[in-house]
């Protein structure tokens, strides 16, 4: 007969083992599915809009973030802007035989319009405004904050592009038409006056074909936007996810309504009145296809440039990560936010033209992202925050 030990008087031999932290968090490629293909394209204004604003609220109340959404009203662009400059455009050639004076007046008035045009100023040709909203989650952190990073991001798509490339070359081709007339009224050149004016409708022509093809633009369907932004979202949110609270540093996480026209960007800077010095912004643009970049500044804003103190913050988080400074070719979203004199910085991944891959194409699905680059992405954002603590 064996004898059995009774364990419940043995004492037992322990022994500690370090246990690994084990965290679960969602992957972001799965994040841009959902957001793709349970949502689709989301105008700005749109119910799918706010519904990815819902999804998004989700998340971050998720992963302990205290949640809340901002309404307000923004503007619908309608082309209106460009039908006015071809207007203008075309009274100029109308009424140069009968009135010089008037012609170069709607030649003068067709520069200035190209010159606001897309502006807030110039928003009172917009004539439909709907409500939108941005989605903001907060994560105080664990002692006293001594500064605020901003994560921000649209929640919204774009449509196709203008195939006559926007609003930069209406500027130019009303430019021009001011400048021929001008020429043509100091100084004629030695030609018959039909040709003289055939010279003169040649800027003309050009701007109501743009005004054409931007009028297509607002036809078309949007895109439902993996790489802008549904990648974008998914960054963010995973980068949050991954680093938590922070010791001395408030994480602000926005999704901006109506991101595409920089409307929602401009609402958040007037509801809340951030200080300059202890607040970081890190705006998120197309995220998943290309090359991994920090933007150092936009092609237009060559001395407006990206906040010293983030550029060197980034240039540290590249530690097992490969990204590279890049000068964009296109208004970034922390546009507003550079100009009201904040500290900001945008992280993309552009191609080698400096613009987001894809963007407003019908081609840019889930299967357009890299969902290593995507995770790459998320490593770089995330270790961003924590230098910032430094």
């Amino acid at each position: 007969m064996t004898h059995e030990p009774n364990y419940s008087t043995t004492r037992m031999k322990m022994t500690d083992f370090a246990l690994p932290v084990i965290h679960y968090r969602d992957n972001p490629f799965r994040i841009v599915q959902t957001i793709c293909e349970q949502i689709g394209a989301r105008p700005a204004t749109s119910i799918a809009e706010a519904q990815t604003a819902s999804y998004m609220a989700k998340y971050l109340r998720r992963a302990g973030l205290t949640v809340w959404t901002d309404p307000f009203i923004a503007p619908i662009p309608s082309g209106g802007d460009a039908i006015l400059i071809a207007l203008l455009a075309t009274a100029v050639i109308v009424l140069w035989p009968t009135s010089q004076a008037y012609a170069i007046t709607a030649a003068v008035l067709c520069v200035i319009t190209a010159l606001i045009a897309g502006s807030s100023f110039f928003s009172w040709l917009t004539l439909r405004r709907a409500e939108s909203q941005n989605v903001i989650g907060t994560l105080a952190s664990v002692h006293p904050p001594t500064r605020r990073v901003v994560l921000l991001t649209p929640l919204d798509t774009h449509r196709p592009p203008d195939p006559l490339f926007g609003r930069e070359v209406r500027l130019g081709a009303s430019i021009a038409l001011l400048t021929l007339v001008t020429i043509e009224y100091i100084a004629p050149l030695p030609l018959i006056s039909q040709i003289r004016i055939a010279i003169m409708a040649i800027p003309t022509i050009y701007l109501i074909m743009a005004a054409s093809t931007e009028l297509w633009s607002y036809t078309q369907a949007h895109s439902v936007g993996a790489v802008s932004y549904a990648s974008a979202i998914a960054s963010m949110l995973t980068a949050v996810d991954d680093v938590g609270r922070l010791q001395h540093t408030e994480i602000w996480v926005v999704g901006i309504g109506s991101g595409t026209t920089g409307a929602g960007v401009r609402h958040l800077l007037k509801q809340y009145p951030f200080d300059s010095e202890g607040t970081f912004f890190i705006g998120i643009e197309g995220i998943g296809r290309g090359a991994l970049s920090y933007i150092i500044h936009d092609y237009k804003s060559r001395f407006q440039t990206a906040d010293p103190t983030l550029i060197q913050r980034v240039i540290e988080a590249t530690t097992g990560v490969r990204a590279e400074p890049s000068i964009a070719g296109f208004t970034t979203i922390v546009d507003p936010i550079l100009k009201a004199k904040r500290r900001a910085i945008s992280i993309a991944t552009l191609d080698q033209k400096g613009r987001v891959p894809l963007q407003g194409s019908a081609k840019d699905t889930p299967a357009a992202v890299n969902p290593a680059l995507l995770e790459q992405a998320t490593r770089l954002i995330a270790n961003t925050m924590r230098n910032l603590e430094h």
